[in-house]
C-alpha cells in the first residue's frame, strides 16, 4: 500500500458540550483523578469480564463487583441475546447455542477434535458467526505457533441448527480466519505468503458448502500488483457484508476493506505517524455506525481520526484530535497475552460520539465533525473500553493494576471503580436483568 497523501488538519474546535474534564483550571485536580471506592447504583451495568490465568468470563454488577454468573469465551449476536460457545469435552469440542439472559442451556453439537471461535486482530471477543446466524467456522486449537509456520490449516463449518452436517476444510498451507459472507456461504482466509517481504498475505475465499477455495486470489482492486503485507489489529463488520481490518504495516497502518458479498478488496492506507513506537501502533482502532455511516480509523495515543467515505472507500479527511503522547514505550499487558487485550475504539449507539483509548487516557470525539469534546483518565493508559447499550455509562480498563473505571459519557467525569483487580478483558457492558 501507499502511504496515504492526505495531510494532517491540526487546526481543530475544542467543543466543550459540558465537559468538565477539559474545563479544569490550570494546575487544578483534574474531576478524573476522583479514586471514589466503588459507582454508585444508578446506571449500573452487569460488566462480562476476564481474569488473569482465567479462560472464563465472569459477569458482575458493576456497582458492587459482586459475580451474578459465569461464562464461557463465545461469540454473540448484535443485541447480546445468544452467544455461540465452544469448550472442550476431553477429544471432542462442544458447541452450544446459548440463551443469555435464560439459563444457559441449548442445542449442543459436538466435533471430534479441538477447535475454537477464531478472534481477529488484538481483540479477544470471539467471531465465526456469520451475520444470518445460520454458519459457524472454528478454527484448529493447536498449541501456539507463528501463524507462518503451518503447513496445512483446518476449519470446521458447523450449521447451527445442525440442518446440516459439520464439515472440515483442509488448506494446504498457513490460513488464518478473516471474515465471513453474511450468509455464511463464504469463508475469507488471510493465507501467509513465504518470502522476504514479512507478514505478507494474500486473501482467498472458500466456499462453505463444497470446501472448495477459489483459485482467484483476492487482490486490491485499484492497485492490482501491490503486494499486501501486515498484521490484523482491530476489524469493523458493516451489515452489508462489507469488512473493515485495520492492519499494521512494515511502513504506515492500512484499513483492508472487502465485500465479502461480491468477493473484492480495497486498501486504503493510514497516516504513518508513530510508526517508531510500538505500544502506539497498536492502539489503532475501526468503528462505524452501520448502514451508510463512514468508518472511523482512530489512534488516541498518537491524536489521529481518519474518516473514510462509505462509497468510494477512500480517505474523506483527517483530523488532529489532540497532542499525542510523548513518551515512547512499549506497555507491557496485563494479563498472560499481550495482544488480546480489546478494543481501543467505540462507537455511541446513537452513533453521535466515539470513544478511544490509549496511553493517555480516553478521548471523546464528536463522529460528525471529528472534533475534541473531552478527555477522561488523563495520564491513564487504558488497555480496553465498553459502553452501556443506551449509552448512559463507559467502563474502562485500565492498565495499572487491572482495574475497571465507570465514566460519565458526558462530562468525562469518573464515576467510580468497580471493586477488585487483576482483570485482564473487559468485554461487554449489558444492562442490569429485570
Amino acid at each position: 500500500m501507499r502511504a496515504a497523501t492526505l495531510a494532517l488538519l491540526f487546526a481543530f474546535t475544542v467543543v466543550s458540550s459540558g465537559c468538565a474534564a477539559e474545563a479544569a483550571a490550570p494546575g487544578s485536580a483534574a474531576p478524573d483523578s476522583v479514586d471514589p471506592t466503588s459507582l454508585p447504583a444508578a446506571g449500573d451495568a452487569r460488566l462480562v469480564v476476564g481474569r488473569v490465568g482465567e479462560s472464563g468470563l465472569q459477569v458482575l454488577l458493576a456497582s458492587t463487583g459482586a459475580v451474578v454468573d459465569t461464562w464461557p469465551l463465545g461469540a454473540p449476536d448484535e443485541v447480546w441475546r445468544r452467544v455461540v460457545t465452544v469448550t472442550r469435552d476431553g477429544r471432542v469440542t462442544r458447541v452450544e447455542d446459548r440463551a443469555i439472559d435464560q439459563p444457559l442451556e441449548g442445542r449442543v453439537q459436538s466435533i471430534e477434535g479441538a477447535w475454537r471461535l477464531p478472534v481477529v486482530g488484538l481483540d479477544p471477543m470471539p467471531v465465526g458467526v456469520s451475520a444470518d446466524g445460520s454458519t459457524i467456522v472454528l478454527v484448529e486449537d493447536l498449541p501456539a505457533t507463528k501463524w507462518a509456520s503451518a503447513t496445512a490449516s483446518r476449519f470446521a463449518v458447523v450449521s447451527r441448527g445442525g440442518a446440516r452436517a459439520t464439515r472440515i476444510i483442509e488448506l494446504g498451507g498457513s490460513f488464518e480466519f478473516d471474515a465471513l459472507s453474511p450468509d455464511g456461504s463464504r469463508l475469507y482466509v488471510a493465507q501467509h505468503v513465504p518470502g522476504l517481504l514479512q507478514d505478507r498475505y494474500q486473501m482467498r475465499v472458500v466456499s462453505t458448502a463444497t470446501g472448495v477455495m477459489d483459485e482467484a486470489i483476492i487482490v486490491d482492486k485499484r492497485n492490482l500488483d501491490e503486494a499486501m503485507a501486515g498484521r490484523p489489529i482491530s476489524q469493523f463488520r458493516r451489515a452489508d457484508g462489507m469488512v473493515f481490518t485495520l492492519y499494521r504495516g512494515a511502513e504506515y497502518p492500512f484499513i483492508h476493506a472487502l465485500d465479502t458479498v461480491d468477493a473484492w478488496a480495497v486498501c486504503i492506507d493510514l497516516p504513518a505517524e508513530g510508526m517508531d513506537d510500538t505500544s502506539a501502533g497498536q492502539d489503532w482502532g475501526v468503528v462505524g455506525a452501520g448502514g451508510e455511516a463512514p468508518a472511523m480509523a482512530i489512534n488516541a495515543t498518537l491524536g489521529i481520526a481518519v474518516e473514510i467515505d462509505p462509497a468510494e472507500l477512500t480517505i474523506r479527511r483527517t483530523m488532529d484530535i489532540g497532542a499525542p503522547a510523548v513518551v515512547h514505550a512499549t506497555l507491557a499487558k496485563t494479563g498472560q497475552d499481550a495482544v488480546t487485550v480489546g478494543r481501543r475504539v467505540v462507537i455511541a449507539p446513537d452513533g453521535q460520539a466515539i470513544f478511544a483509548a490509549g496511553r493517555e487516557g480516553i478521548r471523546r470525539i464528536d463522529a460528525k465533525s471529528l472534533t475534541l469534546l473531552g478527555r477522561s483518565l488523563r495520564g491513564q493508559a487504558v488497555d480496553t473500553i465498553s459502553i452501556s447499550p443506551d449509552g448512559s455509562g463507559i467502563f474502562a480498563l485500565v492498565h495499572d493494576g487491572g482495574r475497571i473505571a465507570g465514566i460519565d459519557p458526558v462530562s468525562g467525569e469518573v464515576r467510580g471503580w468497580v471493586e477488585g483487580a487483576g482483570f485482564d478483558r473487559l468485554v461487554a457492558a449489558l444492562p442490569v436483568a429485570p
